[in-house]
């Protein structure tokens, strides 16, 4: 995980010391979420406003930010990685939840329900994405671990769909018009 630090006040005495302490709390947060990519901290005083912005930039593109503020710089550091850390812990938990609940839909009808020739259409999620590249999608794949990822290709401005082959490599399927 990186972490890139931005200092904005006049004062530098602790700077290495707080410095320290930030690398030291936001390495933490990985005990809880362990797909962070990096971590924007902002941190920035204004007289008696002491600010503490941090950006955690996840695997999936998701971007989770937290900013707190209080009249001390290591209150508003460890306000803000708890709050940071409760996202994340709860970003978690969805995805536990979506992974169950895809995971779920197959056997339902084995138990105790008849066998019915009639076959259905079963909804599991919704999901709109921004437009991205194939390489990108590709990224979306492994990260959502599912077997197939329907995105619009930002190159064609078209839906596709990209999923897992069994020689290991990505299939991708785009509409001809």
């Amino acid at each position: 995980m990186k972490i890139k630090i931005a200092e904005r006040h006049s004062h530098a005495e602790s700077s290495e010391a707080l410095r320290a302490y930030v690398v030291e709390k936001t390495e933490a947060l990985e005990r809880f979420f362990d797909r962070i990519i990096s971590v924007d901290v902002v941190l920035s005083a204004e007289k008696e406003r002491q600010t503490a912005d941090f950006h955690a930039h996840l695997t999936n593109k998701k971007v989770i930010t937290a900013k707190e503020e209080s009249t001390d710089m290591y209150a508003s550091i460890d306000k803000a990685v708890d709050r940071l850390r409760r996202q994340l812990v709860k970003f978690k938990d969805q995805l536990i939840d979506v992974k169950e609940r895809g995971a779920g839909t197959g056997g339902e009808g084995g138990e105790g329900a008849p066998w019915s020739l009639e076959k259905q259409i079963v909804r599991t999620e919704t999901r709109f994405y921004k437009p991205m590249s194939p390489e990108e999608a590709a990224m979306q794949l492994d990260a959502i671990e599912k077997g197939f990822l329907v995105f619009v290709d930002s190159e064609t401005d078209a839906v596709a769909i990209i999923y897992h082959r069994r020689d290991g490599n990505y299939g991708l399927i785009e509409p001809r018009r």
